[in-house]
């Protein structure tokens, strides 16, 4: 098992704690650039990212399939495929260390399934299937001292807060003998028995159905607030961001384009893009907008914001230079030339 670690009706957003005072800056990632070489050119995935994460707060990183999130989420783990993929420039700061310094060594025993943890998108495809979840489990706990018995204790436990009792012959059973939402809440148990600072969530509950989808969103924001660790949520999904995060970043192309706390973010959307993002959600009718057009080739991305050539509001300025990231109230950021020049702050 591979622990390196929908549709859905729209939610009322409820209040976040977007206002108080974290006690530590768990998480940093200042200018991340990467990029990967291939036979058909350089693709430009991530253009100087910048983000940052508190203890006990829930990130979520929303977009559109291809915005650059779960690149985002393996490069926080310093797993980008070399020698196709590159980290070209940047510093993720994680505990007021630098992950890229690390050696690779020092990044296994000490990060990676330790203190950050993952949840991926597929459960069957990141389970072992030729040995059972109990065996899997056992192994992440191999080098925490624990004894045979203290070690089950411990993962049945966890398997009960996750309402998936161990008495029932799950820890003798493989993976293919679970339904989705069984494995996926195994997934997130696996995540957690590290007792790690930060869960990189990648697009958890995409496969599955809106009932198990409700329980798991409940869930998390139950462990959150229990064990105070971080998550960054990966989404492309509004309605679920809404429901689990504190704050929101808007991810297109490889570029950050918006970034707040969740209930001023829909209470006063401000980039093009993420105003389409809302339209998508389904109104009081049930009607749902599209976008229009996709998200470019990262080959040749466009030049500028390189949302213009779907943005109704875009002009020259969108088109040749990229804009600044500029504060319009606290906490609430954006990257859009006209909110630039609503705010006074260009020539």
């Amino acid at each position: 098992m591979v622990f390196a670690t929908s549709s859905t009706r729209v939610f009322v957003c409820r209040e976040n704690r977007a206002g108080e005072q974290f006690l530590t800056k768990l998480l940093e990632v200042s200018d991340l650039t990467v990029n990967f070489n291939t036979e058909r050119g350089t693709i430009y995935a991530l253009d100087r990212i910048n983000l940052a994460l508190d203890t006990g707060e829930v990130l979520a990183l929303v977009g559109e399939s291809g915005s650059g999130k779960t690149t985002l989420g393996r490069a926080i783990l310093n797993i980008i495929p070399s020698p196709a993929g590159e980290i070209k420039e940047g510093r993720i700061l994680f505990q007021g260390k630098n992950i890229l310094e690390m050696e690779e060594s020092e990044c296994n025993l000490l990060v990676r399934g330790k203190t950050i943890t993952l949840i991926p998108q597929d459960p069957f495809g990141s389970a072992n299937p030729l040995f059972t979840i109990g065996t899997q489990l056992k192994d992440l706990l191999k080098a925490s001292g624990l004894h045979e018995k203290e070690m089950k204790e411990r993962i049945t436990t966890l398997l009960s807060q996750l309402q998936l009792p161990a008495d029932t012959g799950l820890l003798r059973k493989y993976p293919h003998e679970l339904s989705g939402g069984q494995l996926q809440r195994v997934m997130i148990a696996a995540s957690l028995l590290p007792n790690p600072s930060l869960i990189i969530a990648d697009e958890p509950t995409t496969s599955l159905d809106v009932t198990v989808e409700a329980q798991i969103l409940l869930l998390l924001r139950r462990l959150v607030k229990e064990r105070q660790v971080s998550v960054l949520y990966i989404t492309h999904n509004l309605a679920v961001a809404s429901q689990v995060s504190h704050r929101i970043t808007v991810l297109y192309a490889g570029q950050v384009m918006e970034s707040a706390p969740t209930n001023l973010f829909f209470k006063k959307t401000a980039h093009p893009y993420s105003k389409k993002l809302l339209q998508c959600l389904p109104n009081s009718k049930g009607e749902i907008r599209d976008i229009g057009g996709s998200v470019p080739s990262l080959i040749h991305p466009p030049e500028g914001c390189r949302f213009h050539p779907r943005c109704e509001e875009a002009h020259t300025r969108c088109r040749q230079e990229k804009p600044k990231m500029i504060e319009l109230e606290l906490g609430h950021w954006v990257s859009c030339h006209d909110q630039t020049r609503k705010k006074g702050r260009e020539p």
